[in-house]
Protein backbone atom coordinates (compact mmCIF):
# COMPACT_ATOMS: atom_id res chain seq x y z
CA UNK A 1 0.00 0.00 0.00
CA UNK A 2 1.39 3.13 -1.08
CA UNK A 3 1.29 6.78 1.33
CA UNK A 4 -1.95 8.39 1.56
CA UNK A 5 0.28 11.43 0.82
CA UNK A 6 0.88 12.27 -2.46
CA UNK A 7 0.99 15.68 -4.33
CA UNK A 8 1.01 15.89 -7.66
CA UNK A 9 2.33 18.67 -10.28
CA UNK A 10 0.10 18.50 -13.54
CA UNK A 11 1.92 20.15 -16.60
CA UNK A 12 -0.19 20.48 -19.73
CA UNK A 13 -1.17 23.64 -21.73
CA UNK A 14 -4.52 23.42 -20.39
CA UNK A 15 -3.77 22.52 -16.31
CA UNK A 16 -6.59 24.19 -15.27
CA UNK A 17 -9.02 22.28 -16.66
CA UNK A 18 -7.31 19.23 -15.78
CA UNK A 19 -7.07 20.50 -12.51
CA UNK A 20 -10.51 21.02 -12.18
CA UNK A 21 -11.94 17.64 -12.83
CA UNK A 22 -9.23 16.06 -10.78
CA UNK A 23 -10.10 18.28 -7.67
CA UNK A 24 -13.78 17.89 -8.26
CA UNK A 25 -13.24 14.02 -7.74
CA UNK A 26 -12.25 14.51 -3.98
CA UNK A 27 -9.17 12.11 -4.37
CA UNK A 28 -8.04 11.25 -0.58
CA UNK A 29 -4.46 12.27 0.09
CA UNK A 30 -3.61 14.41 -3.05
CA UNK A 31 -2.56 17.80 -3.32
CA UNK A 32 -2.10 19.34 -6.68
CA UNK A 33 -0.41 21.83 -8.19
CA UNK A 34 -1.07 23.04 -11.46
CA UNK A 35 0.95 24.89 -14.06
CA UNK A 36 0.58 25.61 -18.02
CA UNK A 37 4.85 25.93 -18.22
CA UNK A 38 7.54 26.03 -16.18
CA UNK A 39 9.79 29.34 -15.81
CA UNK A 40 13.18 28.88 -14.37
CA UNK A 41 11.87 30.61 -10.69
CA UNK A 42 9.55 27.83 -10.51
CA UNK A 43 11.66 24.61 -10.27
CA UNK A 44 11.04 24.02 -6.23
CA UNK A 45 8.90 20.81 -6.73
CA UNK A 46 9.59 19.79 -3.19
CA UNK A 47 7.69 16.63 -2.27
CA UNK A 48 6.30 16.30 -6.11
CA UNK A 49 5.66 12.31 -6.74
CA UNK A 50 3.59 12.27 -9.39
CA UNK A 51 3.75 13.75 -12.61
CA UNK A 52 0.23 14.61 -15.12
CA UNK A 53 1.57 16.19 -18.32
CA UNK A 54 2.51 16.61 -21.53
CA UNK A 55 5.72 14.72 -22.31
CA UNK A 56 7.56 17.65 -24.12
CA UNK A 57 7.16 19.85 -21.29
CA UNK A 58 7.82 17.16 -18.78
CA UNK A 59 11.81 16.28 -19.93
CA UNK A 60 13.35 19.52 -19.07
CA UNK A 61 12.18 19.46 -15.23
CA UNK A 62 12.93 15.73 -14.42
CA UNK A 63 16.74 16.32 -13.55
CA UNK A 64 15.39 17.87 -10.60
CA UNK A 65 12.12 16.15 -9.75
CA UNK A 66 13.88 14.43 -6.63
CA UNK A 67 10.86 11.99 -5.16
CA UNK A 68 9.18 11.34 -8.83
CA UNK A 69 7.96 7.58 -9.04
CA UNK A 70 5.38 8.25 -11.86
CA UNK A 71 4.34 10.01 -14.84
CA UNK A 72 1.22 9.67 -16.52
CA UNK A 73 1.64 10.85 -19.87
CA UNK A 74 -1.23 13.32 -21.59
CA UNK A 75 -0.30 11.62 -24.71
CA UNK A 76 -0.55 8.35 -26.39
CA UNK A 77 3.27 9.05 -27.89
CA UNK A 78 6.07 9.75 -24.50
CA UNK A 79 9.24 10.15 -27.08
CA UNK A 80 10.58 13.41 -25.20
CA UNK A 81 10.88 10.89 -22.42
CA UNK A 82 12.34 8.18 -24.19
CA UNK A 83 15.53 10.10 -25.48
CA UNK A 84 19.18 8.41 -23.97
CA UNK A 85 19.66 11.90 -21.69
CA UNK A 86 16.57 10.99 -19.71
CA UNK A 87 16.03 9.61 -16.44
CA UNK A 88 14.48 6.35 -16.34
CA UNK A 89 13.62 5.55 -12.38
CA UNK A 90 10.37 5.89 -12.45
CA UNK A 91 7.04 4.34 -13.60
CA UNK A 92 5.47 5.92 -17.25
CA UNK A 93 2.26 5.37 -18.55
CA UNK A 94 0.81 6.68 -21.46
CA UNK A 95 -2.70 7.39 -23.37
CA UNK A 96 -4.64 4.15 -24.74
CA UNK A 97 -8.04 3.47 -26.28
CA UNK A 98 -8.94 6.98 -26.21
CA UNK A 99 -7.62 8.13 -29.63
CA UNK A 100 -9.00 5.65 -31.59
CA UNK A 101 -12.71 7.31 -32.41
CA UNK A 102 -10.83 10.67 -33.26
CA UNK A 103 -8.18 9.01 -35.40
CA UNK A 104 -10.65 6.84 -36.93
CA UNK A 105 -13.13 10.34 -38.01
CA UNK A 106 -9.32 11.44 -40.10
CA UNK A 107 -8.54 8.81 -41.62
CA UNK A 108 -12.50 8.94 -42.94
CA UNK A 109 -12.36 12.29 -43.59
CA UNK A 110 -9.83 12.34 -45.73
CA UNK A 111 -10.12 9.08 -47.79
CA UNK A 112 -13.91 10.22 -48.34
CA UNK A 113 -12.53 13.75 -49.22
CA UNK A 114 -10.09 12.10 -51.96
CA UNK A 115 -12.43 9.93 -53.14
CA UNK A 116 -15.22 12.60 -53.72
CA UNK A 117 -12.99 14.68 -55.07
CA UNK A 118 -13.73 17.20 -53.12
CA UNK A 119 -10.24 19.79 -53.40
CA UNK A 120 -11.15 19.80 -56.93
CA UNK A 121 -14.91 21.35 -56.31
CA UNK A 122 -13.94 23.56 -53.88
CA UNK A 123 -11.06 25.00 -56.71
CA UNK A 124 -14.20 24.82 -59.32
CA UNK A 125 -16.75 26.31 -57.24
CA UNK A 126 -13.78 29.60 -56.71
CA UNK A 127 -13.23 29.85 -60.29
CA UNK A 128 -16.96 29.70 -60.98
CA UNK A 129 -16.62 27.14 -62.93
CA UNK A 130 -19.23 24.15 -63.03
CA UNK A 131 -17.29 20.72 -63.71
CA UNK A 132 -18.82 17.59 -63.46
CA UNK A 133 -16.77 15.59 -61.84
CA UNK A 134 -17.04 12.04 -61.12
CA UNK A 135 -16.48 10.34 -58.12
CA UNK A 136 -15.17 7.61 -56.76
CA UNK A 137 -16.53 5.38 -53.99
CA UNK A 138 -14.79 3.61 -50.60
CA UNK A 139 -17.08 0.75 -51.15
CA UNK A 140 -14.68 -2.24 -52.35
CA UNK A 141 -10.94 -0.05 -51.73
CA UNK A 142 -8.43 -1.84 -50.00
CA UNK A 143 -7.16 -0.47 -46.89
CA UNK A 144 -3.75 -1.66 -44.66
CA UNK A 145 -2.94 -0.24 -40.99
CA UNK A 146 0.73 -0.04 -40.02
CA UNK A 147 -0.02 -0.96 -36.28
CA UNK A 148 -3.22 -2.39 -34.97
CA UNK A 149 -3.55 -1.50 -31.30
CA UNK A 150 -6.43 0.39 -29.65
CA UNK A 151 -6.32 3.21 -32.76
CA UNK A 152 -5.65 0.80 -35.91
CA UNK A 153 -8.52 -1.35 -34.82
CA UNK A 154 -10.86 1.81 -34.79
CA UNK A 155 -9.87 2.62 -38.53
CA UNK A 156 -10.26 -0.79 -39.02
CA UNK A 157 -13.65 -0.58 -37.68
CA UNK A 158 -14.56 2.55 -39.42
CA UNK A 159 -13.35 1.15 -43.05
CA UNK A 160 -15.54 -1.76 -42.26
CA UNK A 161 -18.64 0.27 -41.89
CA UNK A 162 -17.99 1.18 -45.85
CA UNK A 163 -17.10 -1.72 -46.99
CA UNK A 164 -13.75 -1.52 -47.71
CA UNK A 165 -11.05 -4.58 -47.67
CA UNK A 166 -8.32 -4.27 -44.94
CA UNK A 167 -5.18 -5.59 -44.07
CA UNK A 168 -3.63 -4.94 -41.21
CA UNK A 169 0.90 -4.89 -40.02
CA UNK A 170 1.87 -5.60 -36.85
CA UNK A 171 4.41 -6.98 -34.87
CA UNK A 172 2.50 -9.54 -33.31
CA UNK A 173 -0.42 -11.80 -34.36
CA UNK A 174 -3.47 -9.29 -34.56
CA UNK A 175 -6.65 -10.38 -33.09
CA UNK A 176 -9.02 -8.06 -34.99
CA UNK A 177 -12.83 -9.08 -36.39
CA UNK A 178 -12.01 -5.82 -38.66
CA UNK A 179 -8.96 -6.47 -40.32
CA UNK A 180 -9.30 -8.98 -43.27
CA UNK A 181 -5.78 -10.42 -43.67
CA UNK A 182 -2.93 -9.89 -41.43
CA UNK A 183 0.67 -9.48 -41.89
CA UNK A 184 3.57 -9.07 -39.13
CA UNK A 185 6.76 -7.68 -38.89
CA UNK A 186 8.54 -11.31 -40.80
CA UNK A 187 6.23 -10.84 -43.56
CA UNK A 188 7.56 -8.83 -46.51
CA UNK A 189 6.20 -4.94 -46.11
CA UNK A 190 5.94 -4.69 -50.02
CA UNK A 191 3.62 -7.50 -50.61
CA UNK A 192 1.78 -5.89 -47.64
CA UNK A 193 1.36 -2.34 -49.52
CA UNK A 194 1.21 -3.93 -53.26
CA UNK A 195 -2.58 -3.95 -53.69
CA UNK A 196 -3.72 -0.81 -51.46
CA UNK A 197 -5.89 1.87 -52.05
CA UNK A 198 -5.13 3.61 -48.96
CA UNK A 199 -1.89 3.18 -46.26
CA UNK A 200 -2.62 4.29 -43.43
CA UNK A 201 0.22 4.41 -40.87
CA UNK A 202 -0.41 4.62 -36.26
CA UNK A 203 3.09 3.42 -35.75
CA UNK A 204 5.06 4.81 -32.75
CA UNK A 205 8.38 6.70 -32.87
CA UNK A 206 10.72 3.92 -32.20
CA UNK A 207 14.17 2.86 -33.63
CA UNK A 208 12.28 -0.27 -35.09
CA UNK A 209 10.27 2.59 -37.12
CA UNK A 210 13.12 4.67 -38.25
CA UNK A 211 12.65 5.48 -42.01
CA UNK A 212 10.08 2.74 -42.73
CA UNK A 213 8.38 3.86 -45.31
CA UNK A 214 10.81 4.43 -47.93
CA UNK A 215 11.62 4.70 -51.73
CA UNK A 216 11.70 1.11 -51.93
CA UNK A 217 8.21 0.79 -50.41
CA UNK A 218 6.64 3.56 -52.21
CA UNK A 219 7.74 2.13 -55.69
CA UNK A 220 5.82 -1.05 -54.99
CA UNK A 221 2.60 0.67 -54.42
CA UNK A 222 -0.35 1.67 -56.95
CA UNK A 223 -0.11 4.76 -58.40
CA UNK A 224 -3.29 5.17 -57.37
CA UNK A 225 -2.32 5.06 -53.63
CA UNK A 226 -3.06 7.39 -50.99
CA UNK A 227 -0.19 7.26 -47.69
CA UNK A 228 -2.48 8.78 -44.29
CA UNK A 229 -0.13 8.94 -41.39
CA UNK A 230 -1.18 10.36 -38.26
CA UNK A 231 0.84 7.49 -36.35
CA UNK A 232 4.51 9.56 -36.09
CA UNK A 233 6.60 11.35 -38.59
CA UNK A 234 9.79 9.08 -38.18
CA UNK A 235 8.00 6.73 -39.85
CA UNK A 236 8.23 8.80 -43.17
CA UNK A 237 11.30 9.00 -45.67
CA UNK A 238 10.14 12.65 -46.66
CA UNK A 239 12.28 12.72 -49.14
CA UNK A 240 11.66 9.12 -50.88
CA UNK A 241 7.41 10.57 -50.01
CA UNK A 242 7.96 13.84 -52.39
CA UNK A 243 10.28 12.40 -55.10
CA UNK A 244 6.72 9.37 -55.11
CA UNK A 245 4.36 12.14 -55.29
CA UNK A 246 6.02 14.30 -57.49
CA UNK A 247 6.47 11.44 -60.38
CA UNK A 248 3.25 9.72 -59.71
CA UNK A 249 4.93 6.54 -57.97
CA UNK A 250 1.46 7.18 -55.34
CA UNK A 251 -1.55 9.77 -55.84
CA UNK A 252 -0.55 11.38 -52.60
CA UNK A 253 -0.15 11.39 -49.20
CA UNK A 254 -2.21 13.19 -45.79
CA UNK A 255 0.08 13.83 -42.95
CA UNK A 256 -1.03 14.90 -39.81
CA UNK A 257 2.74 14.52 -38.15
CA UNK A 258 6.31 15.00 -38.74
CA UNK A 259 9.54 14.80 -37.97
CA UNK A 260 9.96 18.09 -36.68
CA UNK A 261 7.04 20.22 -35.36
CA UNK A 262 6.26 22.68 -36.56
CA UNK A 263 7.04 22.23 -40.09
CA UNK A 264 9.90 24.57 -41.22
CA UNK A 265 8.68 27.14 -43.68
CA UNK A 266 10.90 25.52 -46.36
CA UNK A 267 9.65 21.96 -46.54
CA UNK A 268 8.92 20.38 -49.78
CA UNK A 269 5.15 19.32 -47.79
CA UNK A 270 3.82 22.69 -48.29
CA UNK A 271 4.20 23.27 -51.69
CA UNK A 272 4.09 19.53 -53.10
CA UNK A 273 1.07 19.43 -54.84
CA UNK A 274 -0.61 16.37 -53.95
CA UNK A 275 0.57 16.31 -50.04
CA UNK A 276 -2.10 17.52 -47.95
CA UNK A 277 -1.03 18.16 -43.88
CA UNK A 278 -2.79 19.30 -40.80
CA UNK A 279 -0.82 20.11 -37.90
CA UNK A 280 -0.63 17.15 -35.64
CA UNK A 281 -4.88 17.56 -34.61
CA UNK A 282 -5.75 14.26 -35.69
CA UNK A 283 -6.41 13.47 -32.34
CA UNK A 284 -6.67 15.86 -29.13
CA UNK A 285 -6.06 15.14 -25.71
CA UNK A 286 -9.30 16.50 -24.15
CA UNK A 287 -9.24 16.99 -20.36
CA UNK A 288 -12.29 14.94 -20.29
CA UNK A 289 -10.99 12.31 -21.73
CA UNK A 290 -7.47 12.28 -20.41
CA UNK A 291 -8.32 12.91 -16.42
CA UNK A 292 -10.72 9.61 -15.45
CA UNK A 293 -7.65 7.55 -16.76
CA UNK A 294 -5.49 9.52 -14.41
CA UNK A 295 -7.69 9.04 -11.46
CA UNK A 296 -8.16 5.18 -12.18
CA UNK A 297 -4.23 4.76 -12.37
CA UNK A 298 -3.57 6.96 -9.41
CA UNK A 299 -6.41 4.48 -7.07
CA UNK A 300 -4.24 1.68 -8.62
CA UNK A 301 -1.19 3.39 -7.37
CA UNK A 302 -2.30 3.65 -3.48
CA UNK A 303 -3.47 0.68 -3.48
CA UNK A 304 -0.04 -0.74 -4.84
CA UNK A 305 -1.42 -2.69 -7.58
CA UNK A 306 -0.10 -2.58 -11.21
CA UNK A 307 -0.75 0.41 -13.18
CA UNK A 308 -2.93 0.67 -16.34
CA UNK A 309 -1.06 1.58 -19.43
CA UNK A 310 2.29 1.04 -18.52
CA UNK A 311 5.54 2.15 -20.99
CA UNK A 312 8.27 -0.06 -21.27
CA UNK A 313 11.84 2.05 -21.59
CA UNK A 314 12.98 -0.54 -23.47
CA UNK A 315 10.31 -0.40 -26.67
CA UNK A 316 9.77 3.16 -26.06
CA UNK A 317 5.60 2.55 -26.21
Amino acid sequence: MKSNKNKLLILARDSAAYARIIQDADLEGLEVIALDAIDEAERDFQGVNIILGEPDLIKPILPCMEHLEWVQSTWAGVRPLMEPDCRKDYQLTNIRDVFGPQMAEYVCCHMLMHERQSLKHFISQQQKQWETIVPGQLRNKSMGILGVGSIGQSIARAGKFFQMKTKGYARNPISCEYIDKEYTKTDNLKAFVRDLDYLVSTLPDTPATMGLLDGSIFSAMKPESVVINVGRGNVLDETALVDAVCNGKIAGAVLDVFKTEPLPIDHPFWTTKGILITAHTAAVSFPLDIAPIFMENFKLFQSGAPLKYCVDFNKGY
